[in-house]
């Protein structure tokens, strides 16, 4: 699933609503987006998007995964867009 300029600048504004303290720190990824253009592609690359989650269960289980490429244990995680094809 790619992910749209449009949900991020959502998601982004959401976060910024809550927290807007941090607009300093999300400049460039603001001035980027309203740029339009594929702020999450591979084929531009305007800026290196990841996500990650923990999930926690009950009081003493966190779901861990190993990164196929370094080989060190991380939470699960990505990029937010799919790889291109050449």
């Amino acid at each position: 699933m790619t992910v749209s300029d449009r949900d991020i600048s959502g998601a982004l504004a959401a976060y910024l609503k809550q927290y807007p303290e941090e607009a300093g720190l999300l400049s460039e990824a603001t001035r980027i987006l309203s740029q339009g253009g594929g702020f999450a592609s591979r084929r531009t690359f305007p800026m290196h998007v990841t996500a990650g989650a923990l999930l926690v269960r009950g009081d003493a289980e966190v779901l861990l995964v190993e990164h196929r490429a370094y080989k060190i244990i991380l939470q699960p995680g990505g990029t937010l867009s799919r790889p291109t094809t050449p």
